[in-house]
């Protein structure tokens, strides 16, 4: 099923546009510099609790990567089907590296529900952004849906744990702030 619907996908969704947007979509080297420039801005002029979660975000997305790139892949070891499909649709030279769980898909899911938990109106853009990342990586011929669906759920699983972490550092930040506001008015500690 995970290879008919990776053909399906790579071959059988082929168009002149697709063509031309899922490599634009897939390729982080087209995004990293506005993203960055985004989570500047942010971060230098949001408020305390804003810093906290893009702190936690990047946290998040630099864990993912290194624990999939340096050990989920490895222990899989699932060749891309770039490497062992001799008619997959391929874009540019296939990556050496393994297949599952897809990096790409952990990043952008783990990114998405971390920033969808915070900031609910934005889930359906988040999330469908998600999803389309998702997509192009089976689109460029890189990963298979299997790949993509395990990174999704190594994603979620970060982003649910540094929401824990959040909730904790926020509860903290607000016990400092209250018991800091009790001294200046001159109550004592409870």
């Amino acid at each position: 099923m995970d290879l008919a619907l990776f053909r399906w996908i790579n071959q059988g969704q082929r168009n002149p546009f697709f063509d031309q947007l899922m490599p634009l979509v897939t390729e982080f080297d087209h995004w990293r510099y506005p993203l960055l420039g985004l989570w500047l801005v942010l971060f230098f002029w949001g408020r305390r609790e804003t810093k906290i979660t893009l702190l936690l975000l990047a946290a998040l997305v630099g864990l993912l990567d290194y624990s999939n790139s340096f050990f989920f892949k490895h222990l899989f070891a699932r060749p891309r089907p770039c490497q062992v499909l001799a008619e997959v649709h391929t874009f540019w030279p296939c990556p050496r590296s393994f297949s599952f769980p897809s990096n790409h898909a952990a990043n952008i899911f783990g990114a998405a529900f971390f920033l969808s938990w915070v900031y609910r109106p934005w889930s359906p853009l988040l999330i469908s952004l998600a999803v389309l990342v998702g997509y192009s990586r089976v689109y460029v011929g890189e990963h298979y849906p299997l790949d993509v669906l395990g990174g999704a759920v190594l994603g979620a699983l970060g982003a649910g744990s540094l929401l824990l972490i959040r909730g904790q550092i926020l509860h903290l930040v607000e016990k400092w702030e209250n018991r800091t506001k009790d001294q200046a008015e001159g109550r004592p500690p409870l």
